[in-house]
């Protein structure tokens, strides 16, 4: 079952990218270069509608465990809808963040997928949400779909660190023997790596080939809420909800840092700007294949040492906390300093 999710995932979504790229460049569907976007070529945004054909029948065909199996698919095909509307002609962020708000309520009413405490965040006991359970998810849910979309500026980001975190689940899945998250996450597994394929600046490709696209950014945003909400709440969880936050940290970290700043400066918090890690590594010299692995290595070291220091060691939540406030504090003072070092 799991070769078979992981290859058939994979397979179908080489399948759609080999189909819809010479669709997207006949039709003109383009994702054009401008002032604050490093790519130099018009390039196909059709990443997230592979990603999304290409899991479709794996997710109704399988029998995956998922229980919500058709709510999921209803929230992930409105985010890959708008998405791929957006792409086309820009929508207001009224509109964007209006479906992103639709497709968390179809996870909390509908699949019952939602945050309903945050674990013992202050060494006071763990701190249940109750009526308040629906708005955090709502909010967490959105926050994350625009974390990972807010760091799909280079090559291969947005994607890659939604595979770290996937992966983590399906791993950390595995070992507990969760069949619903481990069979989801395998079958996104298979999509995001038949993407890359096409994606990162390798096997001999100076460019990519396909972008995500903002259909796939909010897609593969979803996936990594869902899951992790769905690991971290209930019974049989597989982490706790402070560690949640460590799966994604670095897009959490970076998200919060540059909407701090915008706000401060007098802008909407979904302003564009070129103030994101991934745009300051590349002004200090680096390539994007090494801002891609610097990230990366930084987001698996922040991820596993967390997971290994409260599974193996028992670090408690409120020492995991606090210790991830503090290294957002060091990531905003580090940014903050660059971006005035280099204006």
């Amino acid at each position: 079952m799991t070769i078979s999710l992981i290859l058939t995932t994979l397979l179908l979504t080489i399948g759609f990218i080999f189909a819809l790229r010479p669709l997207a460049i006949k039709i003109g569907f383009f994702d054009h270069p401008d002032e604050r976007k490093q790519h130099t070529n018009p390039t196909p945004p059709i990443g997230g509608l592979a990603i999304f054909l290409g899991c479709l029948l794996p997710l109704s065909l399988f029998d995956i465990h998922l229980p919500q199996n058709y709510a999921f698919i209803g929230a992930i095909s409105l985010l890959v809808l708008v998405g791929l509307i957006d792409d086309h002609r820009t929508l207001t962020v009224k509109t964007r963040l209006s479906a992103q708000i639709i497709a968390a309520l179809i996870m909390t009413e509908l699949a019952d997928v939602r945050i309903t405490e945050l674990g013992d965040l202050v060494g006071t006991g763990t701190i249940h949400l109750g009526k308040y359970s629906t708005l955090m998810t709502i909010f967490a849910v959105v926050g994350g779909i625009n974390a990972f979309n807010m760091i799909d500026g280079i090559d291969g980001l947005s994607s890659s660190s939604a595979l770290l975190s996937i992966g983590i689940m399906t791993i950390l899945a595995a070992f507990f023997g969760n069949d619903s998250i481990l069979n989801l996450g395998l079958i996104f597994i298979g999509a995001l790596s038949a993407f890359l394929c096409f994606n990162l600046r390798a096997f001999g490709r100076k460019k990519a080939a396909i972008f995500l696209g903002d259909s796939g950014s909010t897609l593969v945003g979803f996936v990594v809420c869902w899951l992790i909400i769905k690991g971290s709440q209930g019974q049989n969880t597989l982490i706790s909800p402070t560690l949640v936050l460590w799966v994604i940290a670095l897009p959490l970290f970076d998200s919060i840092c540059i909407m701090m700043r915008r706000l401060h400066k007098g802008k909407s918090p979904f302003a564009p700007d070129r103030e994101h890690l991934h745009h300051l590594l590349p002004m200090k010299g680096f390539s994007v294949n090494e801002t891609l692995i610097i990230i990366l290595t930084l987001s698996t070291i922040l991820s596993f040492t967390a997971i290994i220091a409260s599974l193996f060691f028992n670090i408690s939540d409120k020492i995991l906390f606090a210790t991830f406030l503090l290294c957002f504090c060091l990531f905003y003072g580090f940014m903050h300093k660059t971006i005035n070092a280099d204006t």
